[in-house]
C-alpha cells in the first residue's frame, strides 16, 4: 500500500495540494499510536504528510500487516465512500503527521474547487484499482498455494 504523491495528488500541481491539505484539519502521531481502529464509522479521508503507519486487521484473532502509508499516501476512502466500519486498523510506525479531510469538509472545499476535488476523486480511484488488482493477485496465490484448490 506505499505510494508516493503518484496518488491521489499526482493530478494536482503544488499550490492544489497546499489548498486541499489546508482544507482539512492537521494531525500529528507517534510511534505505535492506533491512528484509526478496525470496526469504527468514520467517514475521513486521511493523507499522510510525514511518516510512516502500518495498516493493520484483525483476523482469526491474530494482526495481519496489509501494508504501509508513506508521505504522500492515503487511507480511509473506503469509509468515504461507504460509510460502514473501518476495514482495518492503521497504526503509526513513526512519529509523523497527516492530514484529515472528513466527508463534509472535502464537500464544502468542492463548492470552491470542484476541478481539484475531481482529480483527486479520480486519484483516488486509481489507488483504489491498484489495491484491488494486488489484492486479486493475493487471492489467486492464496487460492493455489495454500490449498484452497485441494
Amino acid at each position: 500500500m506505499s505510494t508516493t504523491l503518484a496518488v491521489p495528488l499526482s493530478r494536482l500541481d503544488p499550490s492544489e495540494v497546499e489548498a486541499l491539505l489546508a482544507a482539512g484539519t492537521k494531525r500529528t502521531f507517534r510511534v505505535d499510536e492506533v491512528v484509526l481502529e478496525q470496526g469504527v464509522t468514520e467517514p475521513t479521508l486521511y493523507i499522510v504528510t510525514n511518516g510512516v503507519l502500518h495498516v493493520r486487521r484483525q483476523a482469526e484473532g491474530r494482526q495481519v500487516l496489509l501494508g504501509r502509508v508513506e508521505p504522500g499516501g492515503f487511507f480511509g476512502e473506503i469509509s468515504l465512500f461507504d460509510p460502514g466500519p473501518t476495514t482495518a486498523a492503521v497504526v503509526a510506525a513513526s512519529n509523523g503527521e497527516m492530514v484529515q479531510l472528513s466527508r463534509s469538509q472535502l464537500q464544502d472545499f468542492a463548492q470552491n474547487s470542484p476541478a481539484i476535488v475531481v482529480n483527486v476523486l479520480v486519484g483516488l480511484l486509481e489507488g483504489m484499482a491498484q489495491r484491488l488488482r494486488r489484492t486479486d493477485e493475493r487471492l489467486v496465490e492464496a487460492i493455489f498455494w495454500g490449498g484452497l484448490m485441494r
